[in-house]
């Protein structure tokens, strides 16, 4: 009996995966087939895999031989270094501020410092300054569609349908861009805002 255990043990602990690169290799499998609006059977037919494995991997079960990833990464049009995680993102990493790209409009009257950009989740976070003035919606967020405004000093009005809306230092907006028609500082001091742009609807 005590050796049956023992060989019990021994099988379960050789299955045991490595949790966050089994759920992370199936979210980013699943992610990319969806991408390409693939079902599960084409991609397994394509990969020469069963859906029983498919269907395993992108709900993070089990992690795919190297063999297997290699064949889903040709599947799904794309490199398998795409499907692995940036380690040194799991780390704390510091971002300096004279690192960061400062992007500039209407002869620098409104100006954009990008803090970070996360480009596997769609996501740009900037530190933005508006001098008095209307604008229209910056440039560099036309093709973006979800975004978050927090005023940190100054006043800043956001028009939206005809509507002005007036924040306040520690007032959040939250909108897609296609709706905002306009922005301005009616103050002669600049305003400061935190403005987070996402690609994806959040």
């Amino acid at each position: 009996m005590a050796r049956s255990l023992d060989n019990s043990d021994t099988t379960s602990s050789e299955k045991v995966p490595d949790d966050f690169l089994t759920s992370f290799l199936g979210d980013k499998i699943r992610k990319r087939r969806l991408e390409l609006g693939l079902s599960m059977e084409k991609v397994a037919q394509i990969a020469q895999v069963s859906r029983g494995m498919l269907g395993l991997i992108e709900t993070g079960k089990t992690t795919p031989s190297i063999a297997i990833l290699w064949k889903l990464s040709k599947a799904l049009r794309t490199q398998v270094a795409e499907f692995l995680p940036d380690v040194s993102m799991h780390s704390p990493k510091i971002f300096r501020k004279e690192e960061s790209k400062l992007l500039t409009l209407h002869k620098e009257r409104l100006s954009a410092r990008v803090l970070y950009r996360d480009s596997e989740n769609h996501l740009e976070f900037l530190e933005v300054e508006l001098s008095q003035g209307s604008f229209p919606l910056p440039i560099w967020f036309q093709k973006q569609k979800s975004q978050t405004v927090s005023l940190v000093n100054g006043e800043i009005g956001l028009v939206f349908g005809g509507k002005k809306n007036l924040l306040s230092p520690g007032d959040t907006a939250v909108f897609l861009a296609q709706e905002l028609q306009e922005i301005f500082n009616p103050s002669s001091s600049k305003a400061l805002l935190f403005w987070i742009s996402s690609s994806v609807n959040l």
